[in-house]
């Protein structure tokens, strides 16, 4: 079956639209035998002066692909060409249109689908978490790795239901471990900008689940490895921030959280852990902690200790007053 002379990629998704064309220049590369001539160009950089040459073939007869990034830019008079190419068939090369929009555009989006060249793309919906794994999966796939089931939940958790934080987050996981291997949960999370270690989302994890014992096992394992308290501290915010704002049934984009539907499955889950007050209590611990360590009252270590057994404990432990001085 004959290729369309045009394609047009479109969406509100600029990474998502470039993914897609992407894969379809690797697929006429491979038809081609390896070889592919590529042109890239912006719309708003065409006009009547510069068009592209479309219909004189390549001299070393490798076929050719003329790519149009922000198609939704180009000029009237450069649309209007490219439309006649694409009805009369006439050019030696592929043109791929990439644009978030069709209407600046219209006639030419309209060939190119009467031609049937137009593809369009978005992100899953909100509720399609088997989507949201694939495309967690398929960019680590672009970047020669395979995540564990847990990776793809950390990926998730960090950046929520958001492309480009997706894109982000697995490309920082990819650059710190190497092609071909299997990433980890450990690994994603070692890379997360700002939340802390592996370490603190484990102290977390378990202080949520009030399990204190455990939490202080692993709070002295991640402070022994050399992790510092302000960013347990951190780690531990920022997790409760996000328990909080589950309890309250908040939109996590209007409070600045990236919440994915799996994510705030498992919150929900720890919320049911916290009784009357609870919640309020557990915020006064960590607000507390952080004063004493900005204040250098009390050794920070310790002061971390300390909120920790004070959220995690089923116990209501008195929260430390800022205003009275500390016993050492």
């Amino acid at each position: 079956m004959a290729r369309p002379p045009a394609y047009l990629f479109t969406g509100p998704e600029h990474l998502l639209v470039r993914r897609a064309a992407d894969q379809l220049l690797d697929e006429l590369r491979e038809e081609a035998g390896g070889e592919l001539d590529i042109t890239e160009v912006r719309g708003s950089d065409l006009g009547e002066d510069n068009l592209p040459d479309l219909r004189t073939a390549s001299l070393f007869a490798i076929p050719r692909a003329y790519v149009v990034r922000d198609a939704q830019l180009l000029p009237k008079v450069a649309a209007r060409a490219l439309q006649r190419e694409v009805e009369g068939a006439t050019a030696e090369a592929t043109i791929v249109l990439l644009s978030s929009g069709t209407k600046p555009i219209l006639g030419l989006a309209k060939a190119i689908k009467a031609a049937g060249g137009r593809i369009d793309t978005a992100p899953p919906k909100e509720w399609e978490d088997k989507a949201w794994r694939r495309l967690v999966i398929d960019e680590f796939r672009r970047h020669q790795r395979v995540p564990t089931d847990d990776a793809v939940d950390a990926v998730l958790d960090a950046s929520g239901l958001t492309v480009n934080g997706i894109a982000e987050k697995v490309a920082q996981a990819s650059a710190a471990t190497e092609k071909g291997t299997t990433v980890s949960r450990e690994d994603v999370e070692q890379v997360v900008v700002g939340h802390g270690s592996r370490g603190a989302f484990a102290v977390a994890d378990a202080m949520c689940a009030r399990e204190p014992a455990e939490a202080l096992r692993l709070l002295r394992g991640c402070l022994e490895a050399g992790d510092h308290p302000v960013m347990v501290l951190g780690a531990l915010t920022y997790k409760m921030r996000q328990l909080i704002a589950v309890a309250a049934g908040l939109d996590g984009k209007a409070v600045g959280l990236s919440l994915s539907r799996p994510q705030v499955a498992r919150l929900q889950s720890a919320r049911s852990r916290f009784g009357p007050g609870e919640l309020t209590a557990a915020v006064q611990h960590l607000a507390a902690c952080d004063l004493e360590i900005k204040s250098g009252d009390l050794d920070p270590a310790l002061a971390v200790e300390r909120a920790v057994l004070g959220v995690a404990s089923t116990e209501r432990l008195p929260v430390p007053d800022p205003d009275r001085e500390i016993l050492r």
